[in-house]
């Protein structure tokens, strides 16, 4: 009985520390359980390859979409032509990022294969001329080049102070002022790009309280894009300079 009662603890010993290396293995790998929607800020598996992934995935789709006739004037295109899409993905790269130079390097990667991708698409798909896809590739390469301290910057969103919360409220106020752009154009042409406008203000939502989670850094973050997004768009009626 003891020489079987030994066995069964030994056995039981081993699976309990296999299945701890297990754990520790998917940890590594960062194979982690998604629980909420907070989860995509943090506890996604964004390895170097992931992210190259990613990018080419989403510079096909875009150049595909770009040009489809059946999406023109829609919100299944504006992925091609505003940016609250791609600072949704910026953002999920960062703050799945352990260091603030990761997030920098991963970021840049990032914009740097899905932008020209989109391009090189539409001359395979579409026979965009040559000549015009490199045109908006160079068009490009400063906004990419920008994304190497932007990303470095974005890291510190996450950052549960002011500091985060006005950076967070920095990047949702480029997606305010999209949004905003949307829902005015619905007095124009309702209901095309009324899902851009849905999605621009889910992704404010999401992004603050899936990142800030104090109160009042919350606050912060939503207040920064609406001031910016009304006071932008105030002025650009009062100068007649209006994009919508």
């Amino acid at each position: 009985m003891k020489n079987t009662e030994n066995t069964t603890n030994t056995t039981n010993s081993v699976n309990s520390d296999n299945a701890e290396g297990v754990r520790e293995d998917d940890n590594a790998r960062g194979i982690r359980k998604i629980k909420s929607i907070k989860d995509i800020f943090g506890k996604l598996n964004m390895s170097f390859l992931v992210v190259i992934i990613f990018a080419v995935i989403a510079g096909i789709y875009t150049g595909i979409v770009a040009q489809l006739p059946i999406f023109n004037n829609t919100s299944f295109q504006d992925i091609a032509i505003t940016y609250e899409v791609w600072v949704f993905f910026a953002v999920i790269i960062v703050t799945n990022c352990r260091k603030n130079w990761e997030a920098m390097l991963k970021c840049f990667i990032f914009f740097l294969i899905s932008q020209p991708l989109c391009f090189f698409t539409e001359i395979v798909i579409w026979h965009m001329e040559l000549s015009k896809a490199l045109y908006y590739i160079r068009l490009w390469m400063v906004p990419i080049a920008l994304t190497l301290p932007g990303g470095f910057i974005a890291y510190y969103c996450k950052k549960q102070n002011i500091i985060g919360a006005i950076i967070l409220g920095l990047g949702n106020a480029i997606v305010g002022i999209m949004g905003l752009t949307y829902i005015l154009y619905q007095f124009k042409q309702f209901p095309r790009h009324i899902l851009s406008a849905i999605f621009s203000l889910a992704v404010i939502i999401i992004m603050t309280l899936g990142i800030q989670e104090k109160k009042w850094m919350r606050v912060i973050a939503f207040a920064i894009p609406l001031v910016i997004s009304v006071g932008y768009y105030t002025y650009a009626f009062a100068t007649g300079n209006a994009v919508w």
